[in-house]
């Protein structure tokens, strides 16, 4: 069983094709040893987080390894309960304790001194607030914790985009121009995601579980992880008998 588990994972990685030519410029131009240092560090990273949402069984949908990092994508994420999303997304930094350990302890010299540096760099790269670094879902689940979904999303977007620019400002430079640009491109495919995403949320209403804590509203409104209850015209009506007008709210873009 864990074997055919393993395989699975193992035909779901992809390695982006950019990543190939990183490997044979670095190859040709003698710093191969240091690129793949660092893209070891950024797969135990993204290891760490495929193992914890393996634990909580979210389903698995590719992970893509980049020149730059990986990038693990679950089919059900934003559909899990809010406390196990958190660590799936905690798992990735998390691990970088732990690797400045290992390598304290089974490096030294000036490798020692790059791996430290670099394990230092892709941990505070990743906690950063723009989508879809760890640190902006974090804060994203944050957000949907304590304010309605839709306005809980659309906030992040904006957070999202201002620590953005924020960070092309001060770091706009040949070697992260690349980076920067894959980021702007994320933000275009977030802000579509939205809209198709709180559509799929709200039809699956019915089939959420009833065993959640009971909020009213007195608007339209949607909070995550709480039996959704609204007072409208001196009626109390269950989220599922407002799915319709949610959805309708919600505009296509």
């Amino acid at each position: 069983m864990i074997i055919q588990h393993l395989k699975s994972l193992f035909l779901k990685c992809q390695i982006h094709p950019l990543t190939l030519l990183y490997l044979i410029f670095a190859w040709f131009g003698g710093y191969l040893k240091w690129y793949l240092s660092c893209l070891f560090i950024v797969c135990i990273h993204e290891l760490c987080h495929l193992m914890m949402a393996y634990y909580f069984q979210f389903q698995i949908d590719k992970i893509e390894i980049l020149p730059f990092g990986a990038y693990l994508t679950l089919k059900d994420f934003y559909f899990h309960p809010i406390e196990h999303e958190m660590c799936v997304v905690l798992a990735g930094p998390c691990c970088h304790l732990l690797l400045h350990i290992c390598i304290l302890h089974l490096t030294k010299g000036v490798f020692q001194d790059y791996l430290l540096n670099t394990n230092l760099y892709i941990f505070l790269f990743n906690i950063m607030p723009v989508y879809p670094l760890d640190g902006s879902r974090f804060i994203c689940l944050i957000l949907q914790s304590l304010i309605d979904l839709k306005k809980a999303l659309y906030f992040h977007l904006k957070i999202s985009v201002f620590a953005l620019i924020i960070f092309t400002i001060f770091y706009l430079k040949i070697n992260t121009f690349v980076i920067i640009c894959y980021l702007y491109l994320q933000q275009g495919q977030y802000m579509k995601f939205i809209p198709h995403y709180l559509r799929l949320f709200y039809s699956q209403i019915p089939t959420f579980s009833q065993n959640r804590k009971i909020l009213i509203h007195h608007h339209l409104e949607y909070r995550r992880g709480y039996l959704n209850y609204y007072e409208m015209n001196g009626n109390i009506l269950g989220e599922d008998k407002i799915m319709f007008q949610l959805l309708e709210s919600v505009k296509l873009k």
